[in-house]
């Protein structure tokens, strides 16, 4: 009798990794991340930190901070790291720090924080309690308009935080500081916050801060003898 073709077995393979397995891997790296809370002034307070001890601290941003301003025959020169657009017929110049860039203070006065998030530059956080959205516009139903090169500044939140503070006791959140009309100063040049900038404040990784207030030690002094 002829011989039957034997079986061809297929080389085992090692099992694909089930969604599962996947899934648990995602949780794990993300709870290796920094626990991020909000930096307050009572925060700062409560723990006695020094200027000195700030500016060893990791501060994060919440939300993104988009700046912009119309460039002139005058001002036209921009940071290399800076972006230049096109909108309306008008050249802006956009500095853009994303949700959660890290960065570090190089500046402390009362309650105004400097912070950095590029070398040789810094924006100003000041404390202050939340400040309140302005009321919704109203739809206009007339003609399409052209793009709006400075979205969202037309009505900042409302008791903005001032760069100069107000003189009161500070308390709360340390806010973008702004003047009224929503301008931010940055490198010497005048800006427009633009969209949701004028709700970013300052994050800072909790177990970082516990591991500073830990390592600060108060000595108790020396007395002398009998005394």
């Amino acid at each position: 009798m002829p011989s039957l073709p034997r079986p061809i077995h297929a080389a085992p393979r090692c099992p694909a990794p089930s969604a599962l397995l996947l899934a648990l891997l995602a949780v794990l790296l993300l709870g290796c991340g920094p626990r991020l809370v909000p930096f307050t002034h009572e925060l700062r307070v409560q723990h006695g930190l020094s200027d000195r001890d700030v500016k060893g601290l990791q501060f994060y941003v919440s939300h993104e901070i988009a700046l912009r301003r119309e460039l002139t025959a005058e001002s036209s020169r921009i940071t290399s790291s800076h972006t230049l657009l096109l909108v309306s017929g008008k050249v802006i110049e956009e500095v853009v720090v994303e949700e959660r860039t890290p960065g570090v203070v190089v500046g402390a006065r009362g309650g105004v924080l400097s912070v950095s998030f590029e070398p040789g530059a810094s924006l100003s956080f000041s404390a202050a309690p939340d400040p309140e959205p302005p009321a919704p516009a109203p739809p206009f139903p007339g003609f399409a308009t052209p793009p709006d090169p400075f979205p969202g500044s037309a009505a900042p939140l409302l008791a903005i935080p001032s760069a100069a503070g107000d003189g009161k006791t500070p308390g709360g959140n340390y806010w973008l500081a702004a003047e009224p009309g929503g301008e931010v100063r940055y490198q010497g040049k005048v800006f427009s916050a633009i969209e949701d900038s004028l709700r970013a404040h300052l994050l800072i990784d909790a177990d970082a801060l516990e591991e500073v207030v830990e390592r600060r030690k108060v000595l108790p002094g020396v007395r002398l003898s009998g005394r």
